[in-house]
């Protein structure tokens, strides 16, 4: 009998082979045809049909014999092409921010006549009224797989409250410019963030290589929109943001989704339990170790925003320049870029949740060494840190939260974690860091969240403790070589390769 199956599938594979050959024949003769028909002198190395590499696939029929199957994906070209794309839009998207975002406060404080307090309201539903209604629009745009025309539209719409900054004359108006602001350009950085991701495919661990791009346009934005508002004054830079957003759309435009939405239809009808928008908001948060995850996202945005923006005000109580400050925050930026770009070798090689705690500890570090600054100027090594502290936890975070989306959800999945970093996590970071840097003061402050991101770490760590493999079937826990035993890279999530 197993003779008899041996010969079998002897035959099976010789009829594969016949077949795999023939069918390469039959490419290369194609290839030479179409050589001939355009003139060209070399013979193609590699079949290609619509600009995608052709990709020789080997299924089962019904009756158990090997069928040949060929499917167009992503061809190294396409792919490079793609993701230069991508790095344009990251440039563009936060070269464009860097004068909407800071410029409309700071319009809003000079030419308005607005107080702190109503400017500060104004920047916070700026911030977090987007990141509010960002979950609910990527559930509905992963669900009738529309990215690249929500992503197009949000763009071009998106440019209409921006032009308007300079006709705002009043409180109220200066609220509905900026709720308009918000939601209109909710679902850009998430589209952005899970399209990267989507074609990276499996290299989804150079994302931070991609993202860096960001922090480039930001500090070049940054200077260049200063010495436009100086010496042109407010309006043409704000014309300027909305020229870089249609230029944004334009690549946007550019970009071939057509293989990456019939792969996500296909995961996302395979999975759909009736397509219910609450069904899959259930999805999102997959277990108790992911909501803990989200709660550690908090926390980090809770750090970055008053590490950031009460970080001036603490620097203004020690008499620093105004020359001081603009170096401070230029050295943070800067600090983002090597962290970005060697953040996929860190996943890599020690998992994305080794990545966040390390980000924790910064925090730590960053914290309880501002809290003792008595000279100014010694904040400048301290910003350093930074980019641990943000392009680590952020890349980190994106990471992990593409790891545990569902099939055909990659965008909402990006979209809560944006909610808990810069929505819940941002908007906490402003009022309960101000309520405590006005009664306790900037230096107990800055010790009180200190202890906040230690303990946050600590209980994170307890989530990516292997306890069945420590506590054995008896659950009687016990130590391995002195130490604890831990899920690989220190991670109850996928590897990311």
């Amino acid at each position: 009998g197993r003779g008899r199956g041996a010969m079998a599938t002897t035959a099976k594979l010789k009829v594969f082979r016949d077949n795999l050959m023939l069918s390469l024949e039959e490419e290369r003769e194609a290839a030479v045809q179409l050589r001939d028909a355009v003139g060209q002198t070399e013979e193609p190395t590699t079949p290609l049909q619509d600009g995608h590499q052709v990709e020789h696939v080997c299924e089962e029929d019904e009756e158990g014999g090997l069928l040949l199957v060929k499917s167009n994906r992503f061809g190294r070209r396409d792919r490079v092409d793609s993701l230069a794309k991508l790095r344009a839009i990251y440039f563009l998207v936060s070269f464009s921010k860097s004068i909407s975002t800071p410029f409309f406060v700071l319009y809003l404080q000079k030419e308005v006549g607005l107080s702190a307090g109503e400017v500060g309201l104004v920047a916070a539903l700026q911030i977090v009224g987007g990141y509010l209604v960002s979950p609910a629009i990527s559930v509905l745009v992963d669900r009738y797989q529309i990215h690249k025309q929500a992503w197009v539209a949000s763009i071009l719409v998106g440019i209409v409250p921006v032009q308007l900054i300079t006709v705002t004359n009043s409180f109220g108006s200066a609220l509905a410019v900026a709720l308009s602001m918000a939601v209109l350009n909710a679902p850009i950085s998430s589209l952005l963030d899970s399209s990267t991701l989507r074609f990276l495919g499996d290299r989804s661990n150079e994302y931070g290589k991609i993202r860096l791009w960001g922090a480039i346009g930001w500090g070049l934005g940054s200077l260049v929109a200063g010495s436009v508002v100086q010496v042109f004054g407010d309006r043409l830079a704000f014309g300027m943001c909305g020229v870089l957003m249609l230029a944004t759309a334009a690549v946007v435009l550019s970009l071939d989704f057509s293989g990456l939405d019939e792969d996500g239809a296909e995961e996302e009808d395979e999975d759909d339990e009736g397509g219910l928008p609450l069904f899959q908001i259930k999805l999102l948060i997959p277990s108790l170790k992911y909501a803990i995850f989200l709660m550690v996202a908090v926390v980090a945005g809770f750090g970055a925003t008053s590490l950031q923006s009460l970080l001036l005000l603490f620097l203004r109580d020690l008499n620093a320049p105004d020359f001081l400050e603009g170096l401070a925050l230029s050295t943070a930026t800067v600090s983002e870029l090597p962290v970005f770009y060697a953040s996929g070798a860190i996943i890599r090689r020690y998992g994305a949740p080794t990545l966040m705690l390390a980000s924790m500890a910064a925090f730590v570090v960053r914290s309880v060494l501002v809290s003792f600054l008595v000279n100014p100027w010694l904040v400048l090594p301290l910003q350093l840190l930074h980019g641990f502290t943000f392009a680590g936890a952020w890349t980190a975070g994106v990471a992990i939260a593409k790891q545990n989306s569902p099939p055909g959800l990659e965008t909402s999945a990006q979209s809560l974690f944006s909610f808990a970093y810069s929505g819940v996590g941002g908007l906490s970071g402003s009022i309960v860091g101000g309520q405590l840097y006005d009664s306790l003061g900037p230096r107990l402050m800055y010790r009180i969240k200190a202890f906040v991101f230690a303990a946050t770490a600590m209980a994170y760590v307890l989530t990516l403790i292997d306890w069945e493999r420590l506590c054995g079937p008896q659950r009687k826990c016990r130590r391995r070589g002195g130490s604890l035993t831990m899920h690989p890279a220190l991670s109850g999530y996928h590897e990311i390769r």
